[in-house]
């Protein structure tokens, strides 16, 4: 059987479209195969169609000890291979239909990319390690010196929140959200860390409801981030809203409630499961997908529940 696909590879802050047409035994077995490599499937179908007419490259993977050929919408053949060899694909085989090449011009093509997305993963872990290191001197230090600098993007948070929120925001939320930043101006100045964490967490909970009127408010269904999915552009803003405040109170070991424990827990990788979950009731009508979306499901709240013991 013959698959379409269409998905979203996320690398740190980046994001990429997936198109491919992938040759398995059924849809499950796909899924599989692309959620291993961290991709996320915003639609699977069966492809009907001749291989030939959705892309010119094609190429094979070996995975779990079997060949699976896989279609791609890439025009140019050693930038196919270096993009899908850098996300993780073992590829064995690759060439084109309109303009095949030899043997040996396929072992050079794998060659330059498995050598390409080596320094590039080394430039990655590079990226990644210093990026954490400074964050860490930020968010996760929660001594007194720490929570002072973290105070400075919390009025950051507080005058964008309010800007752009500026027709939703009620006098009494305005009159206490001033209050409490008046507060907290004067306890940058001393040493009271516990006072500082609590007084952030009450800025943090008007913040969000603020926020979620907001995005209420300029919420537009036919707005999405694919075409055949419910999850639109501003879910994404409103997650990513969201994602950063956790992100904050977590690294003051603030109380943080219920409904964003996720992000506490498993941090951005939250987001794609919210989407999918979103997008669960608009595919129901294909039972493969359904089925596994269940597992998917049950699978994510047995890891909530494993790790709140």
């Amino acid at each position: 059987m013959t698959f379409s696909v269409n998905g979203i590879k996320q690398e740190k802050n980046e994001k990429t479209n997936i198109e491919i047409v992938i040759s398995v035994d059924d849809p499950l077995l796909a899924r599989k195969i692309l959620e291993e490599h961290n991709i996320l499937i915003l639609s699977l179908k069966e492809f009907l169609q001749d291989k030939k007419t959705f892309g010119d490259i094609y190429f094979t993977i070996q995975q779990n000890f079997q060949n699976i050929d896989i279609v791609t919408t890439y025009t140019d053949i050693q930038e196919a291979c270096d993009f899908f060899t850098f996300i993780g694909f073992d590829i064995i085989a690759i060439n084109s239909y309109s303009k095949p090449v030899s043997p040996k011009e396929v072992d050079n093509i794998i060659a330059n990319a498995q050598t390409e997305a080596a320094s590039k993963k080394a430039d990655v872990w590079k990226q990644i390690i210093e990026k954490e290191t400074e964050e860490r001197k930020v968010y996760e230090n929660v001594d007194l010196e720490s929570a002072k600098k973290i105070i400075v993007r919390v009025f950051e948070k507080v005058d964008e929140t309010s800007k752009r929120a500026v027709d939703q925001i009620s006098i009494q939320e305005k009159k206490e959200l001033t209050r409490l930043v008046e507060d907290l101006k004067k306890l940058r100045m001393g040493t009271n860390f516990e006072k500082i964490r609590e007084t952030i967490q009450e800025i943090f909970t008007i913040l969000e409801q603020l926020n979620s009127k907001y995005f209420a408010s300029i919420q537009d269904p036919n707005d999405t981030i694919f075409d055949d999915s419910l999850v639109t552009k501003v879910d994404v803003d409103k997650e990513l809203e969201r994602m950063e405040n956790v992100k904050i109170l977590k690294s003051l070991h603030a109380h943080i409630p219920l409904k964003n424990k996720d992000y506490a827990t498993f941090g951005s990788s939250a987001i794609f499961r919210k989407f999918l979950q979103k997008d669960f009731l608009f595919k129901i009508s294909d039972l493969p997908s359904l089925l596994y979306s269940v597992y998917d499901i049950v699978e994510f709240i047995l890891l909530i529940v494993v790790t709140a013991l």
